[in-house]
């Protein structure tokens, strides 16, 4: 976190041997059912369709306790590829979340496990194939 409402950061691709950087700024704060906006970037995973990163519009908001849901905006220029994705997430309790993510064609249901700054994601790529993130905060 750069400032509350700016992030950066880097994502690495072992598998393509790839770097790609990783921007959010939410411009605008959820505040009852008003939803949160952000802008960024990010690599265009897990899309199969293109490399390189994407730009993301995207809207989100607590729906109940614990619950809470997104759908975004995403182009990808190395592709000329516009997509919708969408989610849901969970808080199953404090180190563990889950997630619903639809890139715009595929769904990939994740479990992550939190432990400090560490986080730990068990993701079935394309509803199908095992694969495993792993997220450091500093």
């Amino acid at each position: 976190m750069i400032l509350p409402n700016l992030s950066a950061g880097i994502e690495f691709m072992p598998e393509s041997d790839r770097y790609s950087p990783v921007v959010n700024w939410r411009f605008i704060e959820a505040a009852g059912w008003r939803p949160a906006v952000t802008v960024g970037t990010s690599s265009a995973w897990p899309s199969s369709k293109v490399s390189g990163n994407a730009y993301i519009l995207s809207v989100g908001n607590s729906i109940a306790k614990g619950l809470s849901a997104y759908v975004a905006a995403s182009y990808a220029p190395s592709g000329d590829l516009w997509q919708i994705p969408a989610g849901l997430n969970y808080r199953i309790n404090k180190d563990w979340s889950s997630r619903l993510m639809y890139d715009g064609d595929k769904l990939h249901p994740i479990i992550t496990y939190s432990y400090g700054d560490i986080r730990t994601s068990f993701i079935l790529l394309d509803s199908k194939s095992p694969t495993l993130s792993v997220s450091f905060s500093f």
